[in-house]
């Protein structure tokens, strides 16, 4: 990111927000069913699903 932003003259922060919000779409397509996505996109978001968590780092969700 470093060699990105002095190139560029872009902040490092810029790209980190670049790859996030990329990546994040990415995992959607990857993951989410396609009547999910539209739904995301439309700002419909579904209701959270029962049982999981708000915590990032608890691996036990993932191994669902």
């Amino acid at each position: 990111m470093r060699l990105l932003a002095e190139v560029t003259g872009r902040s490092q922060s810029f790209f980190l927000k670049q790859l996030i919000e990329k990546g994040i779409d990415a995992m959607e397509d990857t993951w989410l069913p396609r009547e999910v996505i539209a739904q995301v996109r439309s700002g419909n978001l579904p209701a959270q699903q029962h049982g999981t968590t708000l915590d990032l780092f608890d691996n036990s969700i993932c191994d669902r």
